[in-house]
């Protein structure tokens, strides 16, 4: 079921079911698909199953469940010019996401700021409590945006230091570099999608992973049921080196012809050699040629030189000064409120 209210330049319209919004908005949404693989994965995911919010894996969360919506903003012409979603994840409430129609680069300042406005107040009639959203995460001058106006609406303070900065990067079967000769002699190791019995490995990297997040940390129990998600749904690749858990990378977002790489860790005693690019490298090379995606995403934080190197020696574009391509919005910023309840992603 959809709702609609019209402004003078611009309607926003609420959808509460995937199918239907996939069904009026859909065109648009994979137009962009690289850039919508935040939402658009879910949104797929929706069409055929309940909400996470009902996941035998969720853990409770601080904040109340709402339901999952989105409320898509559209020009007078019916072009979709920005979808916010409103959404559940297996460990509690996602942040607000918001996607764009078109490259930011292509938008005024003033023309965001009206459409964030515009947002924002449609938004605080949505949620039964503003305490919902706890930060939002989008290319960044649209994230300023949308902060500055829903703080201005509803009182609550933008944290001061972002929650995320990062530069948004691909990599296809054509730019994809092949593997590079190994400094040392390794030990034998395997590279492989993760098992039931890798359970315990991949909890204990969840958790570390966590601990660079804040404010989204995980207790043990919190990165076990995580861990256990991402297992039963074959997002989990692992790296085992003489029968140790040493290095985790997951896939948790997938679209018809693009997948993302949303979390890669490596255990504090095997840093700095080279374990996290080999399986990138080699989960890049599934996702490619196995399963058929044409581009496998990534994003990284702009003060994370280390996985940046990295990345680019897998052949992610747009890194370390290399050119970006000016239809992408390459830099994202995730921000926070004060005050309210925080929720998991």
């Amino acid at each position: 079921m959809s709702s609609a209210v019209s402004s003078q330049q611009s309607r926003v319209v609420r959808y509460n079911s995937a199918n239907e919004l996939i069904s009026q908005v859909g065109h648009a949404l994979f137009h962009r698909e690289a850039e919508c693989n935040i939402m658009l994965p879910l949104i797929q995911k929706l069409q055929t199953r309940p909400s996470f919010a009902t996941s035998q894996f969720c853990v409770t969360p601080s904040a109340p469940v709402v339901d999952d919506f989105w409320l898509v903003v559209q020009s007078s012409s019916n072009e979709v010019e920005f979808v916010l979603s409103c959404t559940n994840g297996p460990l509690g409430g996602y942040p607000v996401f918001i996607w764009c129609g078109r490259p930011v680069s292509t938008m005024s300042l003033p023309f965001i700021q009206q459409k964030m406005s515009l947002l924002c107040q449609h938004l605080l009639k949505a949620v039964p409590s503003p305490k919902r959203v706890f930060s939002v995460f989008a290319p960044t001058k649209v994230t300023r945006a949308f902060a500055t106006a829903w703080s201005t609406l509803t009182d609550f303070d933008i944290v001061e230091s972002p929650y995320y900065h990062a530069t948004f990067s691909s990599v296809t079967a054509q730019t994809l570099l092949p593997a590079s000769p190994a400094k040392f002699e390794l030990p034998q190791y395997s590279l492989r999608q993760a098992t039931n019995a890798d359970e315990a490995g991949v909890a204990e990297l969840c958790y570390t992973f966590a601990l660079t997040g804040e404010p989204f940390i995980l207790d043990h129990a919190g990165a076990q049921k995580e861990a256990r998600c991402l297992i039963s749904q074959g997002q989990a690749y692992v790296c085992e080196v003489g029968g140790s858990i040493v290095c985790l990378v997951a896939v948790t977002r997938s679209s018809t012809n693009h997948a993302t790489i949303t979390k890669v860790v490596t255990h504090p005693g095997f840093g700095g050699q080279g374990w996290a690019k080999r399986l990138v490298r080699e989960v890049c090379l599934r996702l490619l040629h196995e399963e058929g995606k044409k581009s496998v995403l990534l994003y990284v934080a702009l003060d994370n030189v280390p996985a940046t190197k990295a990345y680019k020696g897998v052949g992610f574009a747009g890194l370390l000064g290399d050119a970006q391509d000016p239809n992408m919005d390459t830099e994202w910023l995730e921000l926070g409120f004060d005050g309210t309840d925080l929720g998991h992603w």
